[in-house]
């Protein structure tokens, strides 16, 4: 029996020990009018609220999946349901014109196009140590001989990083983005232009002479995500909140989809962002209504007619009941089997196979892995003479010049379990060798 059922009981015995006829009618007709529907009410208002304290406790971390993939820029679809460039201005084809980038060279270098480095963490390691600069062809209505050299183009990194805070501001739990392609992105950078060259010569392309890594360059490569960004109007006014300092904005969702995520980006501060059906309630110092900049996180499955060059990764996970309750105890890893449940949770053995941990004194061996979190700095712990925590992992995968970045996706999360330690991964049946001349790491 209910709260209801027994407030009901209790109005019914109530009504049998009224004798008068008149005062029991009188009785009733307060009591079915005003009082019991009061109560009602107040027992829905308990039960949204309960409803909302034990969603928040089940929290779902894959509503907030990030999926990142690459495609050829031939096969760029801007109309996708779900993808769509990490960088926007990679969605349009620029010409420079030869002034423009001689302006460029004489502030230390013009970044003509980017290239995607289709090579094993190590390889890319040697090849940026290596080839500082190289000789190219700079492709006019006549040829240039020009001189290039790689940087690793952190608009992308810088993108995931602003998605980092954007959580932070949201208050939603942070989870390292599966992204192994942003890592490979590198731009070239002309540093040297002959002088003859005129400066309305437009540049339709170049070619350069990477020697022995010319085979693991890949142009007119498009990194592309499941994150889009949307400018939306609020509706009606702002609603001022019991505080006196916040207001409550509502923005309607209802022509995007409801079974998305949606994050918002606001300076001024938010106290708080739900989602109620197709509305988004933002609270926060803003008092006027405002157009606001709004992130949302696409979910669903791929069409049958999508193609991608590469594999898309994701950083999925699987939610059962075992982890829902470990997050509602934080309830942390202690075990080797907890640990070994929690990496295969991730569904990626069809590259890697998790084997093993173990504990190591801080030495100099090189690492094959690196952090995926680059821009979560621990301020606090002491970084030197930390042990290190080495994850062993067997290669299955074909793509074997991905798997070291998957293996850094894995090390990155299992980093914020262990803060304590320097935690590292190893790919032991993946050799650790240069590329050769006529080689790929891929092949």
């Amino acid at each position: 029996m209910n709260g209801t059922d027994d407030m009901k009981d209790l109005i019914h015995r109530e009504i049998q020990s009224i004798s008068g006829l008149a005062e029991r009618v009188a009785f009733k007709d307060m009591m079915e009018g005003v009082f019991l529907a009061l109560y009602e009410k107040n027992e829905e208002m308990y039960r949204n609220l309960e409803r909302r304290v034990m969603d928040d406790l089940a929290y779902n971390i894959n509503q907030y999946r990030i999926r990142t993939g690459l495609v050829e820029r031939r096969y760029l679809d801007l109309s996708h349901h779900l993808m769509a460039p990490v960088c926007q201005e990679d969605a349009q084809t620029v010409r420079y014109k030869t002034g423009e980038i001689r302006r460029g060279v004489q502030e230390g270098g013009f970044c003509i196009t980017t290239a995607f480095l289709e090579g094993d963490v190590l390889d890319i390691e040697t090849m940026m140590k290596d080839g500082k600069t190289c000789a190219g062809i700079l492709r006019t209505d006549r040829d240039w001989p020009v001189t290039v050299r790689l940087e690793p183009a952190r608009r992308y990194l810088e993108q995931m990083e602003h998605l980092y805070h954007l959580f932070m501001k949201n208050g939603i739990p942070w989870r390292t983005v599966n992204a192994p392609y942003l890592f490979k992105m590198m731009d070239v950078v002309i540093v040297d232009l002959p002088d003859e060259a005129g400066d309305q010569e437009t540049a339709v392309g170049i070619d350069v002479d990477f020697g022995k890594y010319n085979r693991m360059v890949r142009y007119d490569m498009v990194p592309v995500w499941n994150v889009r960004r949307l400018v939306l109007e609020g509706t009606g006014f702002p609603i001022a909140c019991g505080d006196h300092e916040n207001y409550e904005h509502v923005v309607s969702i209802g022509d995007y989809g409801t079974e998305h995520a949606y994050l918002v980006e606001e300076k001024a501060g938010i106290r708080s962002v739900r989602q109620n059906g197709d509305r988004l309630l933002i609270t926060g110092q803003v008092a006027s209504a405002k157009k606001w900049e709004i992130y949302t996180i696409r979910s669903g499955g791929d069409y049958k007619i999508d193609r991608y060059t590469y594999p898309v990764m994701e950083n999925l996970r699987k939610d059962g009941f075992a982890e829902r309750f470990q997050r509602r105890n934080g309830q942390r890893v202690k075990t080797r089997g907890e640990l070994e449940r929690f990496v295969r949770g991730f569904g990626l053995e069809s590259y890697i196979a998790y084997q093993d941990c173990e504990l190591e004194e801080a030495g100099s061996r090189k690492p094959e892995t690196f952090s995926m979190n680059f821009f979560m700095r621990d301020e606090i712990r002491d970084q030197k003479g930390r042990r290190r925590l080495v994850l062993h992992f067997k290669a299955r995968g074909k793509e074997t010049w991905l798997l070291r970045d998957i293996a850094s996706f894995i090390v990155s999360e299992v980093q914020e379990l262990y803060p304590e330690y320097q935690c590292e991964g190893r790919v032991d049946e993946l050799s650790v060798g240069s590329v050769s001349e006529g080689e790929t790491a891929g092949e």
